[in-house]
């Protein structure tokens, strides 16, 4: 197990590891747990020849702080972030934004609204969104 940690590549399966080479973007053979132990060193590696497995087990790190945009999906914070370099913009700029049709976007902004997120500000002619 350390001559792996050290980068002495074992190739387990020459088949999938010629096909893998051809077809998929790789930074070279055996270079996957040198890379990986040094975006995360507390790595567990369990080698089981007999049962022909090799087992990573990686620690997920407790998150115990407040997440300020719980229950905000991804468009969601793509409309707030257009906002906050555009206030006063129109739906119809915000769809443009997303790239989303304008039911799907007057149901996110709905949503933002709901939340105490967003507010919309003027008349309908005039007005526009605006993060709170």
């Amino acid at each position: 197990m350390e001559s792996i940690k050290l980068g002495s590549a074992v190739v387990r399966n020459p088949f999938i590891a010629n096909f893998c080479a051809k077809t998929m973007p790789y930074r070279g053979l055996g270079s996957g747990i040198i890379r990986a132990l040094q975006e995360e060193p507390n790595i567990k590696f369990i080698n089981e020849p007999a049962g022909m497995q090799f087992i990573s087990i990686i620690d997920r790190i407790a998150d115990e702080g407040v997440n300020e945009d719980e229950g905000i999906n991804e468009l969601e914070s793509l409309i707030l972030t257009f906002l906050e370099k555009k206030p006063g913009a129109k739906g119809y700029e915000i769809a443009e934004y997303i790239q989303k049709g304008a039911a799907t976007t007057e149901r996110y902004l709905r949503s933002l609204k709901d939340k105490e997120l967003i507010e919309y500000k003027g008349s309908r002619k005039t007005g526009g969104y605006y993060k709170k």
